[in-house]
């Protein structure tokens, strides 16, 4: 198993950097994005139509 990890390992570092490309930053920004939308909206579903459950 250590040699296994030794070998991953060695071989992550003779990867060269790769930036992100541009339309990768925009699909990793709208899927942050939309999951803080979802997030709230559905907090807000929960306390408008189920207020027991939030203590209210």
């Amino acid at each position: 198993m250590q040699l296994d990890e030794n070998k991953i390992a060695e071989e992550m570092q003779k990867m060269e950097y790769e930036p992100l490309l541009p339309i990768e930053l925009k699909l990793i920004r709208w899927s942050i994005t939309i999951g803080v939308v979802s997030l709230v909206l559905l907090y807000w579903i929960s306390s408008t139509f189920f207020p027991a459950a939030h203590g209210v």
